[in-house]
């Protein structure tokens, strides 16, 4: 992945995930882990600009748009609002921090060897 690389915006589309991707997953670390998150989307590197977003739920079904709100609003201010130099980077950074572990939207780094880069076993 080169660093820097600016992201100007997202689009549906299929995600690889033997290759680095984030998943982002919905939950409360007060009452439970990151393995009963519910999976959301999944998030692949950058190219010219944009991201691919598979949604892992069905995003039009109506009792999923709360949960597809929130998580679209993450990426969306994580990758491109936040006007990071290195918005990938900044989102792997954003992986280990309070902030991703206390939010409801919980974002994991895979890279090549496909372990989360998200620590809550001791939440």
């Amino acid at each position: 992945m080169n660093s820097g690389t600016k992201i100007s915006g997202w689009k549906e589309g299929r995600v690889d995930r033997t290759k680095e991707h984030f998943e982002l997953r919905y939950g409360s670390a007060e009452h439970s882990d990151w393995q009963e998150w519910v999976p959301v989307a999944v998030v692949g590197p950058p190219k010219t600009g944009m991201v691919n977003v598979q949604f892992l739920v069905e995003h039009k079904d109506p009792k999923n748009s709360t949960v597809v709100s929130e998580v679209t609003k993450e990426i969306e201010f994580y990758l491109i609002e936040k006007g990071e130099p290195d918005p990938w980077g900044y989102a792997q950074y954003h992986c280990g921090t309070g902030a991703n572990i206390y939010s409801e939207v919980h974002w994991s780094f895979f890279g090549r060897s496909e372990e989360p880069a998200l620590a809550t076993e001791n939440i």
